[in-house]
């Protein structure tokens, strides 16, 4: 009886395993794609058009349709955080893409890193995830798994240097001077296969290539806008405003420097990602290994022009068409079968707000110069009041001096008053934050959790500003993100495998959910300090 009863236990345990991992043993390689400034509907709008990698993506694909980066500042770094790591960019403490820091009283880069060197170029600067106590994904695969390989690629440097975790295997990253590039605190010298692909990448021969549209302008018409509209950025022949295709490079910029403004940088970011899967052996062992691709040039794209544009259409379908190859090119190096891909965003984005008040939405850009000058009286009521001001202050960022406030009897709410007075008055500015109060809040709104997720008790300032919904601080042309709001958090997130049936699920996720459904698929363990939920695939 005993005997049955084991029997029966070890029965149960295998059933459940095998019905978790879906019956089949995890892929040997898992690739999460990340593109920057990817909103859903830059997936469903054209879904009818696309037949390359994202038609592949979704046909094969467990799509979470409401998924959002549950964080209040959506930018790049915090972003690519909470995918990587699995927890909210506050608690993490990044900040921002950059942000000041109190103990070495100057604004820092997300990821700069002044103690170590570049590897790979005499240009460009040394990035890492260094100065976090934090670690990811790729770390929970190594210590599991210490022959996994984690390699990320990215245009940028935080993309590369934050997905893979906090000691990836490689992490690679454009210097915008003609060469990917790492830092010495992963490895003193580039492998040869990146070393050659260096030496052949040569984007002065972009020089005279012109952008113009995939598909015919009929199409462009039906699916987006009007390709001339007020509100996109000109910066090719900008001496008459002209937001248009053909788009080129001018004749006295160097390429190198503006490539990654242009779809063909994509490109370029999938041939080196496959060249990794070949020269590093990715999927080709008994274990499996990661490989994070950053699809970085959408965010320049979408910012000068917009999610609407013609522009944004066409490097979609051209990064349709990249994807299409490269995910054939995976099948012929190991087979798709060995494969999992995730596919998803660091972020969302605002449409321009010319475009949304077209729509009949009320929309704008923050003036610069109005919110200087309510900043300016909040400086000058504080040195009027107190004879200082008690605090130091990054853009509208206030960073208060919390003993000198308590040595002078000043209480912080004092300050906070004078902040808010001033700075509601600013035409787009919709709420003075106080962060003290958010940390005590026992409010369930999603704005406030959002908020909350994205503060550190002693790093965060104790005054900030989030802009009213609809509204950006970038002027006067292109558009922005950076909000609480739905369209900035609302990111696309797909899984999937040659095996798996189309598919979509609406219930609630969160991009901190990323980390522990790979680590659960892996049968690794999932850090208790995770704050994502590990989801069925």
């Amino acid at each position: 009886m005993k005997l049955k009863n084991i029997g029966l236990l070890l029965f149960l345990y295998f059933f459940n395993i095998s019905c978790n991992s879906g019956n089949q043993k995890p892929a040997k390689l898992i690739i999460t794609i990340v593109v920057d400034q990817m909103r859903p509907d830059l997936l469903t709008r054209y879904e009818k058009i696309y037949n390359g990698g994202f038609k592949w993506l979704i046909d094969n694909g467990a799509w979470y349709s409401n998924t959002h980066h549950e964080h209040s500042y959506t930018a790049t770094g915090p972003g690519h955080a909470a995918i990587g790591f699995g927890q909210y960019p506050g608690k993490i403490g990044v900040l921002g893409n950059s942000f000041y820091d109190r103990d070495l009283k100057k604004k820092i880069n997300c990821v700069e890193d002044p103690n170590s060197v570049v590897v790979g170029s005499s240009k460009g600067k040394a990035r890492s995830f260094s100065r976090y106590n934090a670690y990811g994904l790729g770390d929970w695969l190594q210590e599991s798994s210490p022959s996994s390989k984690v390699i990320s690629i990215g245009g940028k440097d935080r993309t590369a240097c934050i997905l893979g975790g906090k000691n990836p295997t490689l992490p690679l990253y454009y210097n915008q001077a003609g060469h990917f590039i790492t830092s010495s605190f992963y490895r003193d010298k580039l492998p040869e296969w990146v070393s050659e692909y260096n030496s052949q990448l040569d984007f002065t021969t972009y020089k005279d290539s012109l952008w113009i549209r995939s598909l015919d302008e009929k199409i462009y018409t039906e699916y987006s806008r009007a390709d001339f509209y007020y509100g996109e950025s000109d910066e090719y022949n900008s001496d008459t405003y002209s937001p248009v295709f053909p788009i080129g490079i001018d004749l006295l910029t160097d390429p190198n420097s503006v490539i990654m403004g242009r779809p063909w940088f994509e490109k370029e970011v999938l041939k080196l990602s496959l060249k990794a899967i070949i020269q590093e052996n990715l999927g080709q062992k008994d274990k499996t290994d990661l490989l994070f691709v950053g699809l970085s040039a959408m965010d320049w794209i979408i910012h000068d022009y917009g999610p609407y544009s013609q522009e944004a259409m066409d490097a979609f379908i051209k990064l349709d068409i990249y994807l299409g190859e490269f995910i054939q090119n995976v099948e012929k190096v190991i087979g798709l079968d060995n494969v999992l891909f995730i596919l998803t965003a660091d972020h969302g984005g605002l449409p321009l707000p010319e475009y949304l008040v077209e729509k009949g939405k009320e929309a704008g850009r923050i003036n610069k110069a109005h919110l200087n000058e309510a900043l300016s009286w909040v400086d000058e009521e504080c040195i009027e009041k107190y004879g200082r001001k008690f605090y130091y202050r990054d853009g509208s960022n206030f960073y208060l001096h919390m003993n000198d406030l308590k040595r002078e009897n000043v209480l912080p709410n004092e300050i906070f008053l004078i902040v808010k007075k001033h700075l509601l008055n600013v035409k787009g500015i919709g709420a003075v934050i106080d962060k003290a109060q958010i940390l005590e809040s026992k409010k369930q709104d999603k704005i406030t959790r959002r908020i909350k997720n994205m503060l550190h008790e002693t790093k965060s300032p104790e005054i900030f500003v989030i802009q009213k919904e609809n509204f950006l601080y970038r002027s006067p042309y292109g558009t922005s993100h950076g909000s609480p709001y739905d369209y900035d958090t609302h990111v696309p997130l797909i899984f999937s495998h040659k095996n798996y049936e189309k598919h979509k699920n609406h219930k609630k996720v969160e991009t901190v959910d990323i980390a522990p459904t790979i680590a659960k698929y892996l049968g690794i363990g999932i850090p208790e300090y995770c704050d994502g939920k590990a989801l069925d695939i």
